[in-house]
C-alpha cells in the first residue's frame, strides 16, 4: 500500500459515520478522492467470428455500339466503380453481390485513326465465401479489389467485339457481439495509438482518367499495349475528351490493389497473419521501421518486412508515402 493512502498518528477522521484513531489505513477510495469505488460494468464487445479471402473471375463480351466505327487497335481497358451492393449471411457462408463498370479505349479503323471509347455498366458479380459458424442475422462486411484485367480482341474475326476478363479479390468477415464485465482499475495515464477492428466495410481504389475508381489492363499486366497513330488523338462520343501527345500513355487507376512504402509510427506494433485483431501475431516491429505495402483490406495493409517476411498491420499505425489511405475497418 502506498504512503499517500495512510494517515499519521494522533488524528481522528470521520466519513459516513465511521472513525479511526491513531495510525491506520483507509481502504475506501471514495474517502480519499470522492470517487466511487471501482466496480464491474457490463459492455457489449464486437468480436470477429471469422474472416476469409476468395477470388472471382468475371468474363463477358463487349460490343462497339452502332454509331461508332470499327476497332483497329485496343488502347486499354479500364475497370471502374467497383461496388459491393449487399452482404448476406447464410449458414456457414457470406454471399457478396455487387457490380462494376468497364470502359474500352480504342483506335478506330479510319484513315485519321481517331480514338474512341465505349463502356458497359452494371456488370453484376456474386461471390460466396465459407465462414464456419456464420448464421443468418449476424453482422458481416466485405471488401473487394481488382486484382487483374485482361482482354482479347481479334481484328480478323470481329472488329466490334472485345472479350473482357476481370479477376476480383474479396475479403469477408462475420462479427458477433458478446457481453463482458469490465472493471475500472484507475485513470488513463498515457494516450497512444492502438489497433482495433470494427465492422465498417469499404471498397477502395484511386481516381482515374475516366473519373471514379479504375484499374486498367495495362497496369495489371493484361492486354498487348503498343504505340500508334499521329501525335494528336481525339476521343469522340459522349465523353468529349481530348488526348494529346506522341501516342497515349494510359494513366487511369492504380496498380492492382495498392503498393508503396510506409513507416511504422507506433511502438512495438503487432504484425498479424490477417487483416484484423483476431488473427495471430507473428512478430512485432519498432517505430521507424520501413515496410512495403502489397494490398489492403478492412483498413489493414499487407506488408513485406525488411527481413522478407509478410504480414498485416493496422493502417492507422503506419505513415504511408504515395499510397491511398485505407479507412479504418
Amino acid at each position: 500500500m502506498s504512503d499517500d493512502l495512510r494517515q499519521s498518528s494522533g488524528s481522528t477522521s470521520q466519513s459516513s459515520g465511521a472513525s479511526t484513531t491513531g495510525t491506520g489505513t483507509i481502504y475506501n477510495a471514495e474517502q480519499i478522492c470522492g470517487c466511487p469505488q471501482p466496480g464491474p460494468e457490463t459492455i457489449e464487445v464486437e468480436q470477429v467470428l471469422g474472416a476469409e479471402m476468395k477470388q472471382k473471375v468475371v468474363e463477358f463480351d463487349m460490343f462497339v455500339p452502332a454509331p461508332k466505327p470499327d476497332i483497329e487497335q485496343i488502347v486499354d481497358v479500364y475497370v471502374k466503380d467497383v461496388e459491393i451492393d449487399t452482404v448476406d449471411v447464410i449458414p456457414n457462408k457470406v454471399i457478396i453481390r455487387g457490380d462494376l463498370e468497364v470502359k474500352v479505349m480504342y483506335v478506330a479503323d479510319l484513315p485519321n485513326q481517331p480514338v474512341h471509347a465505349f463502356e458497359k455498366r452494371n456488370v453484376r458479380f456474386t461471390r460466396d465465401i465459407e465462414i464456419e459458424g456464420a448464421e443468418p442475422g449476424m453482422d458481416a462486411n466485405a471488401d473487394v479489389t481488382v486484382e487483374y484485367v485482361d482482354y482479347d480482341f481479334h481484328r480478323h474475326h470481329d472488329r466490334r467485339k472485345v472479350h473482357i476478363t476481370v479477376v476480383l479479390k474479396f475479403w469477408a468477415r462475420v462479427m458477433t457481439t458478446t457481453e463482458m464485465d469490465v472493471y475500472a482499475l484507475g485513470p488513463v495515464t498515457e494516450v497512444g495509438q492502438i489497433e482495433y477492428t470494427s465492422a465498417n466495410g469499404f471498397v477502395s481504389s484511386s481516381s482515374g482518367l475516366f473519373g471514379g475508381d479504375s484499374v486498367s489492363a495495362s497496369q495489371t499486366g493484361g492486354g498487348e499495349i503498343a504505340g500508334y497513330g499521329p501525335e494528336n488523338m481525339f476521343v469522340t462520343g459522349t465523353e468529349n475528351m481530348t488526348v494529346t501527345g506522341p501516342g497515349i500513355s494510359p494513366t487511369a487507376g492504380t496498380m492492382m490493389g495498392v503498393s508503396g512504402t510506409a513507416t511504422i509510427n507506433g511502438s512495438s506494433v503487432n504484425i498479424r497473419t490477417g487483416p484484423g485483431t483476431n488473427f495471430p501475431v507473428v512478430t512485432k516491429v519498432n517505430k521507424g521501421a520501413t515496410v512495403t505495402i502489397k494490398e489492403q483490406a478492412f483498413g489493414w495493409y499487407k506488408v513485406v518486412l525488411a527481413d522478407g517476411n509478410t504480414g498485416w498491420v493496422a493502417s492507422w499505425l503506419v505513415e504511408t508515402a504515395g499510397v491511398p489511405s485505407a479507412p479504418k475497418g
